[in-house]
């Protein structure tokens, strides 16, 4: 007994014993993060997810964690939204953005991106094989809770054609019970060509008009509806995380709600009701905060598209890289991994809500949305080119500075082009290529501002009329003067508040390289003039930064007291990417 207690006592020591060593082993092991041997593998996430499967690559780097026998992947994670990412991986990742690598993984919304590079005859740029989907998330018309109240909700289902009836019938005004200060239904919505959010809601209103049968896509009746569901569109943003976040910051200041309705994922109403309308992880509360017009996801009647949120592997990936890749993939599918996709507001790969999900998105339950069909690659297709001729068209104003900084180097400090050469003569070809792209019935024209504050160059008209005398214009442009950039905000906005047409968006489009220079109006006057009240009756500035001495925060603060989006190009190759991400709103 004595000897069999002592094996006992020994062998039991040296189970405690192996057990601290294999404990100390698995803390000791190396962070990928710090090793120099690890395989390189560059991820591209969409924006609504992009904080967190960049926090998810430093979990997977920190773990240590080996593949194919021992060999380690340091995983770097950015984000951009898909379209734009489906744009460049089809041209080849000819980015100017030094900052976002070409990617190995990339990992869109939706499968719809890879059908439509498909579609463009690229779809080998993508590794064959099973699709992985990460999470899901259905696309809803959210909706400030006031406003779906008033069309019924939640006695009442809601879709596309209430959505209609209210945009053809007076608007809110005529609503039983609803407030007329409301003024008309204004639905946000992204650009199809860029967000995933605005081309599922793009494939969802054809399926509304077409009652299904996308063979249908192409008739008046079908052309008809879509035309009045986009007649509301307050503009098209390329990104709803921005549009969000504007949305958030005016709940707490404004008694009414500024726009109607907005198409997104179910995932961002959860975000936006859980105090983290951009998508950071680190705002996101346990609970509902105290918003004055909280969300609510409402799942279109007639159905919907279930976003799945695939994770691709690109051909240009090396087999290294591919097994990195599949590695990455396993460790985003594992349990840890999943909880903080349903942290922030996604379903389960196969469309399943948590109780807590439903409950922050005021859903109706937690089952699985009823879903449409899925159209063809062409069929997409054939949406986008006809949502190019449904769309609400744009009336726009370009105001360009043509103080005497223009003539200046791009950056005074470099001899090498495109730096050494002059800022108006890169401008130049930017403009004119940016007005081929617009389309025949949008409304443009043009503007330049120094010393003596705006001066009218091009009258605003069609752009079928006034496309080539403007682009001649532009090129004969020459720089002088000071930069009197207050004065000329404020005579833009107030030319377009006197001439808004409610059919149309309309916007001012405003460009400089420097600061506000002259005397006579202040910023504090400026913020007060281009105030939105709301997105129906008042103008957009959207303010493009040209340069490194551009007054940048100033912009910001014009262009968000508008409701728009301020953009900058700090790099000459960055002048057409900065012209084509503000014109992607019209």
């Amino acid at each position: 007994m004595r000897r069999s207690g002592w094996l006992s006592l020994a062998f039991g020591a040296f189970v405690g014993a192996l057990v601290i060593v294999l404990l100390a082993t698995t803390v000791s092991a190396p962070s990928n993060a710090s090793r120099t041997d690890c395989v390189r593998l560059v991820a591209s996430s969409s924006t609504e997810k992009g904080d967190l499967i960049h926090a998810l690559a430093e979990r997977y780097n920190d773990t240590g964690r080996t593949f194919d026998g021992g060999r380690c992947a340091k995983v770097e994670a950015f984000k951009k939204t898909s379209g734009a990412a489906l744009d460049l991986i089809a041209d080849g990742w000819n980015d100017i953005d030094e900052q976002h690598p070409e990617p190995q993984v990339w990992l869109p919304s939706s499968s719809l991106w890879l059908d439509l590079l498909r579609q463009r005859g690229k779809g080998d740029l993508i590794k064959t094989g099973p699709k992985t989907s990460l999470a899901t998330s259905p696309m809803v018309i959210a909706m400030p809770e006031p406003m779906a109240r008033a069309l019924g909700w939640p006695e009442k289902d809601i879709g596309w054609r209430e959505v209609l009836e209210v945009n053809q019938n007076g608007g809110w005004a005529a609503k039983p019970g609803a407030n007329a200060q409301w003024g008309n239904f204004t639905l946000g919505k992204d650009n199809p060509h860029r967000s995933t959010s605005g081309l599922a809601a793009t494939i969802a209103t054809y399926f509304a008009a077409t009652g299904g049968d996308y063979g249908k896509i192409e008739t008046a009746d079908a052309v008809q509806f879509v035309r009045g569901i986009e007649a509301s569109v307050a503009y098209y943003s390329d990104d709803s995380v921005a549009f969000l976040k504007t949305l958030y910051e005016e709940d707490q200041k404004k008694p009414t709600p500024y726009i109607s309705a907005m198409a997104m994922q179910e995932q961002m109403v959860y975000l936006y009701n859980h105090g983290a309308p951009t998508g950071d992880p680190k705002q996101l509360q346990d609970k509902p905060v105290g918003l004055k017009r909280p969300l609510v996801a409402v799942h279109p009647r007639e159905g919907t598209m279930l976003i799945d949120h695939p994770i691709l592997t690109t051909a240009k990936a090396t087999p290294e890289q591919q097994a990195a890749a599949k590695d990455f993939a396993d460790f985003l599918r594992e349990t840890k991994q999943q909880d903080s996709f349903r942290d922030l507001g996604f379903r389960d790969p196969e469309g399943r809500a948590a109780q807590k999900l439903a409950e922050g998105v005021k859903a109706k339950g937690t089952g699985e949305p009823q879903r449409i069909g899925t159209p063809t690659g062409e069929q997409i297709q054939k949406m986008l080119d006809g949502w190019e001729y449904t769309q609400r068209r744009g009336r726009i104003l370009l105001v360009l500075d043509l103080s005497g900084s223009m003539k200046e180097p791009f950056d005074k400090n470099r001899k090498d082009k495109p730096y050494s050469e002059r800022r108006i003569d890169l401008l130049k070809p930017a403009i004119r290529k940016q007005l081929e792209y617009l389309h025949p019935e949008d409304e443009v024209g043009l503007w330049t501002f120094s010393s003596d504050g705006p001066e009218e160059k091009m009258p605003i008209g069609k752009v079928k009329d006034v496309r080539g005398p403007m682009a001649d214009l532009v090129d004969n442009l020459v720089p002088q003067g000071e930069t009197a950039l207050y004065r000329s905000v404020v005579e833009a906005n107030d030319k377009m508040r006197r001439e808004f047409d409610s059919n149309l968006i309309n916007a001012v489009v405003f460009l400089t390289d420097g600061e506000n220079t002259a005397a006579g109006t202040t910023k504090e006057q400026v913020l007060q003039n281009v105030d939105a009240e709301r997105l129906d009756n008042s103008v957009r500035i959207f303010t493009m930064a040209y340069g490194a001495q551009a007054d940048s925060r100033v912009l910001d603060e014009i262009a968000q007291k508008s409701k728009a989006r301020s953009y900058k190009a700090v790099d000459p190759q960055g002048i057409d990417k900065m012209f084509v991400n503000v014109f992607s709103n019209f």
